[in-house]
């Protein structure tokens, strides 16, 4: 699948959506036939009077990072991967987008600079330069120094989500993921 922000700041998706990862509320792939495209193809409800200044993927999933600094994340919530403290999937049922999609709790006093998606995982890198991330974990991907799944049970974001500790003094100044499904 892929995603794109508009000029006026909007989503479009289109490819497979196995796992509501287009986040339209349903689990209708679009792309393969010319009438899914153009003014056929719908803009993502991100909740009233919100707006997106990017959008990362994962393998069934989008985070969009906000025009306030909030994150929000939608697809597949397997490994804790949309950072709801739960592994529910969201977009792919009616009702799911839009104002009742939850925002990706980070903790306070943090504004978001960027995010990332991979897999089944995100990271969040703050305008300090220190980073977060959460979902999948297996073969520590998450940089936390075990493979504890982050964001799959409740009481694990926000302030109880770990920075990823780079070093003394060390803050992030280029990002590249990868990783497989897991």
């Amino acid at each position: 699948h892929a995603c794109v922000t508009t000029p006026t700041y909007e989503i479009k998706c289109w490819g497979m959506n196995v796992a509501g990862e287009l986040g339209y509320g349903d689990v209708v792939d679009r792309g393969h036939d010319p009438e899914d495209m153009g003014a056929g193809l719908p803009i993502v409800d991100l909740g009233a009077g919100i707006t997106a200044t990017a959008i990362t993927g994962g393998t069934h999933t989008q985070c969009v990072l906000l025009s306030d600094s909030r994150v929000k994340c939608w697809g597949s919530g397997e490994f804790g991967a949309l950072g709801s403290g739960d592994e529910v999937y969201r977009g792919d049922g009616p009702g799911e987008m839009g104002d009742a999609l939850p925002f990706v709790d980070l903790g306070q006093g943090l504004t978001v600079a960027e995010i990332v998606a991979f897999s089944s995982s995100a990271c969040a890198v703050f305008t300090d330069g220190r980073l977060k991330c959460w979902g999948g974990n297996g073969e520590g991907k998450l940089g936390l120094g075990d493979t504890a799944n982050r964001g799959d049970e409740p009481g694990e974001m926000g302030d109880a989500l770990p920075r990823v500790d780079l070093g003394a003094g060390q803050k992030v100044a280029a990002r590249a993921a990868s990783g497989r499904a897991r």
